[in-house]
Order: C-alpha cells, then structure tokens, then sequence
C-alpha cells in the first residue's frame, strides 16, 4: 500500500486537558455574548482526536451537545468551521459528499476532489459511514446523479480497488501507455474505457512510471492529451487523477486558488480543504500554493475573508 507523509499545520497539543478545554469553552458561550477567540484558540489548538475527548468531556460535565451549543451561539462561515473542525474526520467528509449531491445538480468538484485524494479503505469507511449516517448508499446516489462516461469513471472510483502495492512493472507500464496513447491522440475519438481502467486500477506509484513512459511515447503529457481529448466532468476527473497521483500539494494548492479567484469565495471547499488537510499536508499544500502562485496562501486567505471566519482560517494556516 502505498503511504503518503506529509506535514499538516496543527498537531495534537502537549499537556492535554479535555476538562479544562471543555470549561474553557462552556465559559465562552455561558451568559450574555460569546467569547469567540476562546473558541477559535481551543479549536484549533487541538488535534481532531482531542477534540472529540472534548466534546464527550463537555456532554459529561454540563449534559450538553458542545455542536449544538456552537450552532446556537455563532453563525454563518464562522459556524460552519466550527461544526468542521469538531466532526471526526471521515465523518465531515461524508456531510461534505451528502452536502454536494443535495439539491439541483451535484458539486462534482468535491465529489471528485475526495474519491481522488483518499486510499482504498478510507473511501470504504467514509461510504460506511454515509450508509449509517443518511441510510443511503453513497454509490447509488452517485449513479442515479450521473451519466454516460462520467457514471462509468464515478463508479470505478467509488469501488475502491486501486491495487496499492508499491512494485512497479516497467513493461505494464510502456505497455499501458501504449493504450493510453492508441485510445486518446492516436485515434479518432478517445476510448474513455481504457483511461477509466488504467487510470482507476492501477496503483501510483505504477502510474508514475506509466505517465512517464507515455511522454517518451507521445512527446507530451498525459494531461495534455486528457485536456485535448476529453471534455466536461470526464475531462475534469481524469486530470484529477493525474494531478493527485503526480504532486498531490499542488493539486490542493489548486483547488484553493480556485476557491479564493474572482468574484465571491466558495467557502465550502475552503473549509473542506482546509479542514480535511490540517492534520495531514497542509504545510506542504501552502509551499506548493506559493511557488505556484507567488503569492501566501493565508494572505489571499485574509484578502478573501472577513471577521471571525478568517481569524479561524488564519489560525488552522498560522497557529
């Protein structure tokens, strides 16, 4: 299986003390007005894992839903964080896919964002997890959401069978990039089933040595050939596969550059990249973004923020 080590911006805190993180919250929300900056300095001043110790220390102590209590108390993005950065982790990433298939249309982009960035059993522990949560099955609402060539690659992702293991096959991997090649720019029409299959089967680092066997075959990228021969939310797919599987910080890096440009922010894909990459590679994503962009991703963070909201965000990017 393949393994990815990364450095996320927040970590568990030393001398750990659930009571006293929980009395200090209680304290910021108990009575008239609410102490905002205690709240943002015990959440993002923990890990996941101590905040859930958190919540059951604040249900214990005071009988109440600490959740419930940050709904009622704060508002708006601010409030939206905060109920984030409180769910375990599998679990906000199945609120995330149930939030983007709510409604007229699905959020593909988060869709394909979370089945591109997750291994095997995290894709099935999240799919578990949405089963008890909403009793549905991820999968079905997915499919009946979804069509033609976009169905078919939705599904091999969702499936989870990417083989993980980390030997490489040189010769599957000229042979691959053969078919890659014959199916997409050395034909008329791209044959969709053979990128599907090699891209959504095989595992990373096999498609490493495959993408760079097809640019000695082709001349040029695969990404190149996907934006040429492909459109939509096929084309968008397939080059999230290839982006993940070849530098995954600046497929993050990104994602937000597209959350944070033009007119108005898409805070829900800030707050779940953000949210979701904290513990694992933000510090990485944050390089990536500057020597892509030239720019501090908390300062476009700032620029694109107000209130409380960016002081949370600012905190989970600078604690």
């Amino acid at each position: 299986m393949a393994v990815f080590y990364g450095r996320g911006t927040i970590i568990a805190a030393e001398n750990f003390n659930a009571e006293r993180a929980a009395a200090k919250l209680r304290k910021a929300m108990k009575g008239i007005g609410t102490d905002e900056r205690a709240i943002i300095d015990v959440l993002v001043t923990h890990s996941n894992s101590q905040r859930q110790e958190i919540k059951r220390k604040y249900k214990s102590l005071y009988g109440r839903d600490l959740i419930e209590d940050i709904q009622t108390e704060l508002g708006g993005n601010f409030e939206d964080l905060c109920v984030a950065v409180l769910t375990p982790q599998i679990v906000f990433l199945a609120d995330c896919l149930n939030d983007a298939v709510q409604g007229l249309g699905t959020d593909e982009n988060c869709v394909i964002e979370i089945l591109c960035t997750h291994q095997n059993r995290e894709i099935e522990e999240i799919k578990a997890c949405y089963r008890q949560k909403y009793n549905k099955d991820l999968e079905e609402i997915l499919m009946s959401d979804s069509s033609g060539h976009f169905r078919h690659l939705l599904r091999s992702l969702v499936s989870a069978e990417r083989d993980e293991t980390v030997e490489i096959d040189f010769e599957r991997a000229e042979r691959d990039a053969q078919r890659l090649f014959d199916g997409g720019v050395g034909k008329l029409g791209a044959d969709g089933e053979v990128f599907t299959k090699i891209l959504c089967s095989r595992s990373m680092s096999q498609l490493q040595a495959t993408f760079d066997a097809y640019e000695r075959i082709g001349g040029h990228s695969l990404a190149a050939a996907i934006r040429s021969e492909f459109s939509g939310d096929v084309k968008d797919t397939l080059l999230a596969i290839v982006y993940c599987i070849k530098d995954r910080n600046k497929f993050f890096a990104k994602q937000l550059k597209d959350c944070l440009k033009g007119l108005g922010t898409d805070d829900s894909a800030l707050v779940r990249i953000l949210v979701s990459r904290s513990e694992i590679d933000l510090e990485d994503i944050k390089e990536a973004y500057l020597q892509m962009f030239q720019k501090d991703l908390a300062e476009d963070v700032a620029e694109d923020t107000s209130g409380d909201y960016r002081k949370a965000l600012l905190r989970i990017l600078q604690p």
